[in-house]
C-alpha cells in the first residue's frame, strides 16, 4: 500500500515543524511539502498531489477557506482537514461547506492528529455527528418554503442512492451504513461515492449540510 501523502499548510513554522516530524515519524505517512499562504498551498498541492492536507483557517493573503475550494475542484483526490483554534467557529463552517473533511484542534494530541489523517484518508469525516449537527443549526442556511417537493433536491439519485444519503445524513459512518442497509462496506462506500459526485458535493459533511438546509432532515 502506497503512503499517505499529507502536505500543511500554515503560517506557523513552529506548528509546521512539529507537524512535519509528527508527519515522518509514521512509516506509512509521506510529507510532501508545507506552504505559508493559502494561495501557495494550493500550488503547492497541485504540484506534489497529497492525499490530505492539514489547511489553517486564518492566514495572510487568501485564506484557507478559499484554497480549500481551490484544492478540491472537481476530479480532486486530496482531503482537507482544518486546523484551528475554536470549535465552534463560523469559519470552520464556511471551509466545511467548501469541502473540507472536518476540523481539528491545534492542540490536539499528536495520536488524535495522526488518527484523524488516517480517518480521513479512509474516506470518513472527523467530526462527530453532534458536533457536525450543532455547526449546521448554528451556521447554516435554515430551509426555504419554496413550495416544491423537498424530493427533487435528491432526484439525481437512485431509490438505494436516496436511502443511503438519509443515512449518511444522519452522521452514520460507513460501517453503521451498510449495517443499516445490509450491504457490504464497499457497496455502501461505491454509493457514496456516486452520491456525492450526483449531488457536486466534496464530502460526507456537506451530506449534512445539504440535507438540512433543503429540509430533508431534522436536527
Amino acid at each position: 500500500m502506497s503512503a499517505i501523502r499529507v502536505a500543511v499548510v500554515d503560517d506557523q513554522a513552529l506548528f509546521v515543524s512539529g507537524m512535519q516530524m509528527l508527519v515522518e515519524s509514521q512509516p506509512d505517512f509521506e510529507f510532501v511539502g508545507s506552504a505559508t499562504t493559502g494561495r501557495s498551498g494550493v500550488e503547492l498541492a497541485a504540484r506534489t498531489e497529497p492525499h490530505i492536507v492539514l489547511m489553517d483557517i486564518r492566514m495572510p493573503g487568501m485564506d484557507g477557506i478559499e484554497a480549500t475550494a481551490q484544492i478540491l475542484v472537481p476530479g480532486s483526490t486530496a482531503r482537507v482537514i482544518i486546523l484551528t483554534t475554536f470549535h465552534r467557529d463560523e469559519a470552520v463552517f464556511r471551509a466545511i461547506r467548501a469541502g473540507a473533511s472536518g476540523f481539528i484542534t491545534k492542540d490536539a494530541t499528536p495520536e488524535f492528529i495522526l488518527a484523524a489523517i488516517r480517518t480521513v484518508h479512509g474516506g470518513q469525516a472527523v467530526l462527530a455527528p453532534t458536533a457536525t449537527f450543532d455547526l449546521v443549526k448554528q451556521f447554516a442556511t435554515p430551509p426555504a418554503d419554496t413550495g416544491r417537493p423537498l424530493e427533487l433536491a435528491i432526484a439525481a439519485l437512485t431509490p438505494r442512492e436516496r436511502e443511503i444519503f438519509l443515512l449518511v445524513a444522519r452522521g452514520l459512518t460507513n460501517i453503521e451504513v451498510a449495517s443499516a442497509a445490509f450491504v457490504s462496506e464497499a457497496t455502501a462506500k461505491t454509493h457514496i461515492r456516486s452520491i456525492l459526485s450526483k449531488l457536486g458535493l466534496q464530502s460526507r459533511i456537506q451530506v449534512v449540510i445539504f440535507a438540512y438546509e433543503n429540509g430533508l432532515l431534522e436536527y
